[in-house]
């Protein structure tokens, strides 16, 4: 990992679909848990997998995150990665609200490391 851990989670993909066969290309849901050790956060994703060849493949992700037990208070991320191993990395984009627990993400670059085994089980460092 690079710079300091902000957000560490696990989570659990909620479904899947197939966008394309030519790729293929398949759409999957998940959410998961807290920053900077004490704030607890839902974030709820999708990422699109492009599967490229050779167990290579680039993802594209859209995440809405909230202060658990609140919905005034939100931050959105872009991510991006690709690999061929069991621990991916890319990048996320964060942008939030100038004020509230998420403030510190807006306009925040974090470089992420997310391993999924074959259950849909995730865990996430960013």
């Amino acid at each position: 990992m690079l710079g300091d851990l902000f957000y560490e989670a696990k989570g659990r993909i909620r479904s899947k679909r197939v966008l394309d066969l030519e790729g293929p290309k398949t759409e999957s849901s998940y959410f998961l848990g807290k920053m900077r050790g004490k704030i607890e956060v839902v974030e709820i994703g999708t990422f699109i997998k492009t599967h490229i060849s050779n167990g290579f493949f680039f993802v594209e992700g859209k995440d809405i995150v909230t202060v658990k037990g609140s919905h005034d208070e939100m931050a959105t991320v872009k991510l991006i990665r690709s690999s061929s191993s069991k621990v991916i990395s890319g990048s996320n984009f964060y942008r939030s609200s100038n004020n509230g627990k998420l403030s510190f993400l807006n306009n925040l670059v974090g470089v992420h490391e997310a391993s999924v085994d074959k259950d849909g089980n995730i865990l996430y460092k960013v």
